[in-house]
């Protein structure tokens, strides 16, 4: 289990609960209180097991359009038998809020209201947070409290509106060491069938949780899977068998891990924009391996004319879909993972 710190059978208490061996409880911890009074909290599920082991954090909807991992989870949660389990599971489904009321990926109405004052706006940017800061800061801070008591984590996102991935663990770079790897492993373990390890982007750049979380010891990884905005059975069958094979892999449940078809560790993603605005066309399937100078899209203006074809400069694998009918000038057509 790559040296994750363990854990005793006792008592689990994270924010406000506790939860004795063998059980499981849910709840609430208090987030912030909006301009009438009224409280606005996290939900909170502690599942402690009757034998000793890790304690996974798990995480959805820090970006409030990003329904999937709230299913995946309560699908993951629901399955299991706390009796059997060893070590135990800190979740919180969803991790802003005031994001998921509106159905957005930030919470809009906050940012109008006073847009210089709330940015940063984006939560998931800057972990380790400031319970003294701004909303954003805020939500980091509590819930970075959770996470560093844990032995490890899993984030779990879909794109926001407009985007589909395929089933796929992004982890921190390796240059930050031991942590990192362990990050690696948990993400192995997990089986999505595509992973990225790569350098460079957002995913990788200091303030997004799971890289200040492995940074502080406690290995982590983001999983992306599915569509902003969209709740599809599929998806959620699938994010649950992940979770599953993750809880095998770190010993935590028994039973034989779910692999899928295929498997591809990638070096660094590749967005492609467009150069044209019209109606996208996308010509290849999600996860498939496309070659050099492949066309993975067409942009056809509104009288019917083709005005670009995107191809793949290089060798990839198709990881992530723009799902919108149309796009204008530097809008993302298509996403290749590297190989």
């Amino acid at each position: 289990m790559q040296d994750l710190k363990q854990f005793p059978v006792g008592p689990l208490s994270a924010g406000p609960l506790t939860a004795a061996p063998g059980s499981v409880v849910r709840g609430q911890m208090d987030l912030v209180e909006l301009a009438d009074g009224t409280p606005v909290r996290f939900p909170l599920v502690l599942v402690n097991g009757t034998k000793p082991g890790p304690r996974l954090y798990l995480g959805a909807a820090i970006h409030g359009d990003e329904v999937n991992g709230i299913a995946i989870l309560a699908q993951s949660i629901a399955a299991i038998d706390p009796a059997m389990l060893a070590g135990s599971i800190v979740c919180v489904p969803v991790q802003h809020p005031l994001a998921f009321y509106a159905d957005h990926r930030f919470p809009v109405s906050q940012f109008m209201k006073s847009p210089l004052d709330q940015a940063p706006i984006d939560a998931w940017t800057v972990f380790p947070g400031d319970v003294r800061g701004n909303l954003a800061q805020i939500v980091a801070g509590k819930l970075f409290s959770l996470i560093r008591e844990c032995s490890c984590a899993i984030d779990l996102h879909t794109p926001t509106r407009g985007g589909r991935y395929v089933p796929i663990a992004i982890v921190p770079s390796m240059s930050m060491g031991a942590s990192a790897e362990r990050a690696l492993w948990l993400a192995e373990q997990c089986a999505t069938g595509f992973i990225v390890r790569g350098d460079r982007g957002m995913y990788v750049s200091r303030g997004i949780s799971c890289v200040e979380a492995t940074a502080a010891g406690v290995p982590a990884f983001t999983f992306e899977i599915g569509e902003g905005g969209r709740l599809e059975q599929a998806v959620t069958d699938e994010g649950a068998r992940c979770i599953a094979n993750a809880l095998i892999g770190l010993g935590m449940l028994e039973g034989k891990r779910k692999l899928p078809p295929v498997s591809h560790v990638m070096r660094d993603f590749l967005g492609l924009r467009a150069s044209r605005g019209g109606l996208l066309r996308t010509e290849v399937e999600l996860g498939a391996v496309v070659a050099k100078d492949q066309v993975l899209a067409t942009i056809v203006d509104i009288f019917g004319d083709t005005v670009e074809t995107i191809r793949a400069p290089e060798a990839g694998v198709f990881v992530r879909s723009t799902t919108l009918s149309n796009v204008s000038t530097g809008e993302r057509a298509a996403t290749l993972g590297l190989l």
